[in-house]
C-alpha cells in the first residue's frame, strides 16, 4: 500500500475538481433563469404603466400597455435565452 493509494475512496471526478452534484447543479442555473426573466419583464413592465398613470391619469390604459410591453419583453428574452442554451448544448 503506497502513499498515493486511493483505496476505498470514490475517484476523483474528472476535469475541473467538482462533484457530479455540483456540476449537475451549476448546469441548471440558465434554466432557473429562464422563469425569472418572464417574470421580472413583466413586473417591470407592468409597475411602469401603473407609475405613469398615476402621474397622467390615464387609469388603467398605461397599466394594460404596461403589462403588455413587459409580457412581450418577457417573451423576447426567453427566445434568446432558450435559443443561446440550444447553441451551447451543442445542437
Amino acid at each position: 500500500m503506497g502513499a498515493g493509494s486511493k483505496r476505498g475512496h470514490e475517484p476523483e471526478p474528472p476535469g475541473d475538481g467538482r462533484s457530479p452534484l455540483a456540476r449537475t447543479v451549476s448546469g441548471l442555473g440558465p434554466y432557473l433563469q429562464i422563469g425569472w426573466i418572464f417574470v421580472f419583464a413583466q413586473l417591470i413592465g407592468t409597475g411602469i404603466g401603473w407609475w405613469l398613470d398615476g402621474k397622467l391619469g390615464t387609469r388603467p390604459w398605461l397599466l394594460v400597455a404596461g403589462a403588455l410591453l413587459g409580457m412581450a419583453a418577457g417573451f423576447v428574452n426567453l427566445f434568446r435565452v432558450t435559443r443561446s442554451l440550444g447553441k451551447g448544448g451543442g445542437r
